[in-house]
């Protein structure tokens, strides 16, 4: 416990926290705003995880489009190792 605790208070422990929370926020504030997407259509978790995949199945195939198109640049991550 306290190797792991010292992992994620380290630099780059701080760091890839930042980078995962800033990611996933991005993702989600995405689809609700951009994509117009506020609720499944079904109700049972199988069909909501079903529509839900789906749904991301169509997202990663527009970004690779956009990517072989060269509207996206792959990103290589936080350059700067100094933590907030």
């Amino acid at each position: 416990r306290e190797e792991s605790n010292a992992n994620i208070q380290s630099e780059e422990g701080i760091l890839k926290r930042q980078t995962r929370s800033i990611q996933t926020e991005g993702h989600f504030g995405d689809i609700k705003e951009n994509e117009k997407f506020r609720r499944f259509n079904y109700r049972s978790a199988e069909k909501v995880y079903k529509e839900f995949m789906l749904y991301a199945i169509g997202r990663n195939i527009l970004k690779y489009h956009r990517f072989l198109h060269h509207e996206i640049e792959k990103y290589e991550g936080k350059k700067e190792r100094k933590a907030a």
